[in-house]
């Protein structure tokens, strides 16, 4: 909430009620900025996690307990947690398993296939949003917008070498779009917990995320090069403890057209990072799948955007 005085009376105010460039462009170029290095930081993740030698459990587990351990003592601090009802920590319950399904299936696709394939499986979550939210919640689902959904999927289709099962980079782009979907419908159930704040939402993620990780333990394995724990500790700290701390505080203060379109850097800087550090090969048909999705996407943000816009001001 804004606060504003005249000499009589103080008025609360919405900020969504308020002319964003009158209260958000001194700030904005910060709220860029951090954005930006909150995407830079995630784009690493598809790269670390193919070239370290640790199987995507104990990457889970390494991850998962990092983001735990720093976000448990600001969560036992602010002692939010001890008000919640019963239905409230199923809720969380809820959000801990779909998010440990999504990391489980992403690292799985990541090892499978390469890191931009992996990473252009992750980024059709946008539109698998727009078909879970036409399901579970009755939102309509404009002829643009099924366009948009097709045009994605024959992204991922372009790129895949083969379509059997058969072949390793078929079946990561098939992990990775089931992940995808996984990842969707996280922000439907933060909806519906929407009674929690987010510094417990965010907690209850991790915390239950790792819980159901706990139980493949015996599928990890930690006998590990000391490269491969500084690998496990940069996923920890650099792409997730930093990476979602920043990205949480620019993607509540920016507008969403903002934060969807610097999310979607978020493939090319995979992209580039794989070719340049893992010598990825660059071939027309991964350019012209990268650039259908991105593409794509970002004008489907920009649409919904202005649908959005003119039904508010209807």
């Amino acid at each position: 909430m804004l606060l504003f005085a005249d000499s009589k009376r103080l008025y609360t105010v919405k900020p969504q009620l308020i002319d964003p460039q009158c209260t958000q462009y001194m700030a904005k170029p910060k709220l860029i900025l951090t954005a930006l290095i909150a995407v830079l930081f995630m784009s690493a993740v598809p790269v670390l996690i193919k070239s370290t030698s640790a199987n995507e459990v104990t990457i889970g587990i390494a991850r998962l307990a990092i983001a735990v351990l720093v976000f448990s003592p600001i969560a036992l601090w602010r002692g939010q947690w001890l008000t919640l009802s019963a239905r409230q920590w199923l809720q969380l319950l809820l959000i801990g398993l779909v998010f440990a399904g999504h990391w489980l299936t992403y690292f799985i696709s990541i090892k499978l296939a390469t890191p931009a394939i992996a990473a252009l499986a992750i980024t059709t979550y946008g539109v698998q949003y727009l078909i879970l939210a036409y399901i579970f919640n009755g939102e309509r689902v404009s002829p643009m917008e099924w366009l948009a959904i097709a045009c994605c999927f024959a992204g991922c289709v372009i790129v895949s070498p083969e379509l059997t099962f058969g072949n390793d980079t078929t079946k990561g782009i098939a992990i990775g779009l089931f992940s995808a979907l996984l990842y969707a419908a996280l922000p439907l159930l933060h909806q519906r917990a929407a009674s929690i704040s987010t510094l417990e939402r965010t907690w209850g993620q991790f915390f239950f995320a790792l819980l159901f990780f706990l139980p493949l333990w015996n599928q990890s394995d930690w006998q590990l090069d000391p490269s491969d724990f500084y690998q496990l500790a940069a996923l920890g700290i650099l792409c997730t403890v930093i990476a979602h701390g920043l990205w949480v505080k620019a993607s509540t203060e920016l507008p969403a057209i903002y934060t969807s379109m610097i999310y979607y850097l978020y493939l090319p800087l995979a992209l580039t990072s794989s070719v340049l550090i893992l010598d990825e090969a660059l071939t027309a048909r991964k350019i012209i799948g990268v650039a259908l999705v991105v593409g794509v996407s970002i004008a489907l943000s920009v649409y919904r955007y202005r649908r959005s816009t003119q039904v508010g001001s209807a």
